[in-house]
């Protein structure tokens, strides 16, 4: 997997488990849980594929997909420290 791909994955997953973390009053559990659940199916997909083959439009969909997750964790994480 390129390192870009990677380092967006880990970061990714880090984000999820802070988020979980400063979710202590369970406000978002449900949706974390919906986000945990397709943070899984993308890391899979995203070991299956073979990026050397000419799968590049199906990874750049996989990243846009963390991407937009990133973009609804930070605000979940904004959310949560604002009431904090």
């Amino acid at each position: 997997m390129n390192h870009m791909y990677k380092q967006l994955m880990d970061s990714t997953e880090d984000l999820l488990y802070r988020v979980r973390i400063y979710d202590r009053n369970l406000e978002k559990s449900d949706e974390i849980l919906q986000m945990d659940e397709a943070y899984s199916c993308v890391r899979q997909a995203f070991d299956t594929i073979d990026v050397r083959q000419d799968n590049s439009g199906r990874v750049e969909r996989l990243a846009a997909r963390l991407q937009q997750m990133r973009t609804r964790l930070i605000t979940m994480m904004e959310d949560l420290l604002y009431t904090a």
